[in-house]
């Protein structure tokens, strides 16, 4: 099994099966800035700070450290900065999917909630006859926020603060909110999911800005 969020990973599917990965609500928190149309909703997961080791039915409470040791562990392929590399390519890929309104070659890296959100969202758009905007300026930081075993499954939450051209127009091309001209910096933070008994790399976004 190859790196869990290996960029080469996510090229060759992309190339498979054409491309990628709600955007705040999908697109995060905005300094100074409302979030573009068609973004309000926030869906959430739960991080009660109850998690289960692997193959235990003892339940305790791990640091984000330890949960890391433990997932590095059970998959030797498991790097902190493979993943951060991957999660930053997964984002870049996530925003301009979502933009450009099509998610049929992504629906595979995206959890159940998460694609009727962003589906609903981009459908809402469409019928008001609205285009969205988003250009990815530069990433300020990524990090590894918080981390649970649950049961079987892993969740990483990752902060990323960016800068972000982001705006939509209406039916004539004006620009009804956001700005063409300067970036917003934005903090998202998203949920990844994998199951630790997996062979499948790919992790699977699951939440998007849990907090709000």
């Amino acid at each position: 099994m190859g790196n869990p969020f290996d960029p080469m990973n996510i090229l060759l599917v992309v190339f498979a099966v054409v491309a990628f990965i709600r955007l705040r609500s999908t697109l995060g928190k905005r300094t100074g800035n409302e979030e573009p149309l068609g973004l309000k909703e926030t869906l959430k997961v739960k991080q009660n700070g109850e998690v289960k080791p692997f193959s235990s039915d003892e339940t305790y409470k791990l640091s984000t450290d330890e949960v890391l040791s433990q997932i590095s562990k059970k998959d030797k392929n498991f790097k902190e900065d493979s993943f951060l590399s991957g999660a930053k390519s997964v984002y870049q890929m996530i925003i301009k999917s979502y933009a450009a309104g099509d998610l049929k070659d992504v629906k595979q890296f995206l959890g159940k909630d998460v694609y009727s959100g962003f589906l609903s969202a981009i459908d809402s758009r469409v019928k008001q006859k609205q285009k969205l905007f988003n250009e990815l300026i530069n990433f300020d930081s990524i990090e590894i926020k918080e981390a649970a075993i649950i049961e079987d499954n892993v969740e990483i939450t990752v902060s990323f603060e960016t800068k972000i051209i982001s705006y939509a127009t209406d039916n004539d091309g004006q620009t009804i909110e956001g700005n063409q001209d300067s970036p917003q910096s934005i903090t998202d933070t998203w949920v990844f999911e994998k199951s630790i008994n997996s062979r499948d790399p790919n992790w699977i976004l699951v939440s998007t800005n849990p907090d709000n």
